[in-house]
């Protein structure tokens, strides 16, 4: 595994939600001050009826990463070449279909939502802006995807990052301006317009240095798009149920409340990107591993990430269920706060959809696409048909219920499995996890306890800031202690890191000094 090429996936993913996270904490505040209430609920459930345009892309990007990062395993330049012109075919085709279903989107969302848009301020031109924006993303999927596949992703980090820098600067002017949810459509073209433009010149540059070209063949472009008849219908029907809660509930309750509830997930949405993105970052070395035949090593490369993997996510939904009430309520104001019976069920879907997440990831990198489509589409029907029973009778907790019971019988369970049956996921890494969380759960549980007993019994209710660090902080401290403790592998993987990275240049300076 090229550890300079798996380093700059990490830049690139982590990089993008970083950002996207820094975004969402400066901006959400002046959105709520700049943006009128009403107008802002309405543009959050109007954006996931937007959202759908994305629907158009059959996952064009992931698939071009997967192909083209096996076929330069293989060393197929001339498959590579050919894959690549398919790619920018399709994109083509998609940006054209995105914008005429965004604008047939654009005069039906009234009647979807049941609210007259031509009463908010600016939504109407904000609307139109984001269909364009839309469609110039997904574009940029496909040529971020071209160059992950060619291992250059270094470019692409650096693009990202810059893009989003950008729509910070440009929203914050536009909001100061008074241009209201015009400043976050126009802040998003943008961002992809740059992105697009960046990975474009990337590209070409990469293209000279390798002696590849991009070849266009209408006969091998219909062979590339057969996989997208798995993956076009899994991803239309996983993105109409992945929105349809938030649309539904746009019926029943006020958009106030659906602002609330948008506040209360946010959080936690950025988080799970963030840990999430980990997963993605491994998928371009390890389809060029398997285009290489390298097994065992991917093997092991599955199985000592993964451990990484499962304790970030344990040890952030721990986090959330100590802190989220003093967090939400220190970000926004105490009466944002949705209750703890929200926040428990927000928790529990971030853990089981990250640990599915990354089964899922791995399963799509080693090119298991139609299986991991096909499952995605039983998901999406039938979390889409229960959505739509629940919601009106139960609510936001309803639909969190659904959503939780879906996503542990399809992604926690089912792609777990699946990994397991390709043979890249070892049983012993399982159990060994198992033994070690087996203590370790009930004792964070108690250690969270006894944090939120002794903040509850140091500080003023009001005083969130303090009551989160503190906390935090002593929680922290345990949790490290016990994953130490308890788990050999971790202890061992932390003493080669002081190894490398502090014992062996020490020695070094000192022999040199000699």
């Amino acid at each position: 595994m090229n550890k300079n090429v798996l380093k700059w996936n990490f830049v690139f993913q982590y990089g993008y939600v970083l950002t996207n996270i820094f975004n969402s904490i400066i901006l959400l505040p002046l959105y709520i001050k700049h943006i009128d209430s009403a107008t802002l609920g309405i543009w959050l459930a109007t954006g996931n009826i937007l959202a759908w345009i994305t629907l158009t892309d059959p996952g064009v990007g992931d698939v071009l990463q997967q192909k083209i990062a096996e076929l330069r395993g293989k060393n197929l330049n001339e498959e590579v070449s050919l894959t690549i012109g398919s790619g920018f075919i399709a994109s083509s085709i998609i940006l054209v279909f995105s914008i005429l279903i965004g604008f047939v989107f654009y005069f039906l969302l009234g009647t979807i939502i049941n609210k007259d848009v031509s009463v908010y301020p600016h939504l109407q031109t904000a609307l139109m802006l984001s269909i364009i924006a839309i469609g110039m993303s997904l574009v940029s999927f496909s040529m971020s995807g071209i160059n992950q596949g060619l291992q250059n992703s270094a470019d692409v980090a650096k693009a990202t990052v810059f893009a989003n820098v950008l729509f910070l600067m440009v929203n914050i002017l536009f909001l100061y301006q008074g241009f209201g949810v015009i400043s976050i459509a126009f802040s998003n073209l943008t961002r992809s317009v740059f992105i697009n433009v960046y990975n474009i010149v990337s590209l070409k540059r990469v293209l000279n240095k390798e002696n590849l070209l991009i070849n266009f063949n209408i006969p091998y472009f219909k062979k590339f798009i057969k996989i997208f008849s798995f993956t076009s219908i899994s991803r239309i029907i996983t993105g109409l149920s992945g929105s349809v809660d938030m649309i539904i509930l746009a019926r029943f309750i006020p958009p106030s409340m659906i602002t609330v509830y948008e506040i209360n997930k946010r959080p936690i949405n950025m988080t799970s990107g963030l840990i999430g993105r980990h997963s993605v970052a491994l998928m371009p070395l390890i389809s060029h591993g398997k285009g290489k035949g390298d097994k065992e090593s991917i093997i092991n490369f599955i199985n000592t990430q993964f451990r990484v993997y499962s304790y970030a996510a344990l040890f952030t939904s721990f986090m959330f269920w100590l802190t989220y009430r003093n967090l939400i309520s220190l970000w926004t104001g105490s009466s944002k706060y949705a209750g703890d019976t929200i926040m428990h069920l927000l928790v529990a879907n971030f853990f089981i959809g990250l640990i599915g997440y990354f089964m899922s990831n791995m399963g799509y990198a080693l090119g298991d696409i139609k299986m991991n489509s096909l499952i995605n589409m039983v998901k999406g029907v039938v979390l889409g048909t229960l959505m739509f029973f629940v919601a009106k009778k139960f609510g936001i907790v309803g639909t969190l219920c659904v959503t939780l019971s879906v996503a542990f019988f399809t992604d926690f369970s089912y792609f777990t499995y699946r990994l397991f049956k390709l043979g890249y996921l070892q049983y012993a890494l399982i159990k060994n996890l198992f033994s070690v969380w087996i203590i370790i759960v009930p004792l964070s549980l108690l250690v969270g306890l006894g944090c939120k007993l002794l903040v509850g019994h140091l500080f003023a209710e009001n005083i969130y800031l303090l009551k989160l660090l503190v906390s935090a902080s002593i929680f922290t401290i345990f949790f490290i202690l016990l994953v130490l403790l308890f788990d050999i592998e971790i202890r061992n993987t932390i003493k080669d890191l002081k190894d490398k990275f502090l014992v062996s240049p020490f020695y070094k300076l000192k022999i040199k000094r000699a």
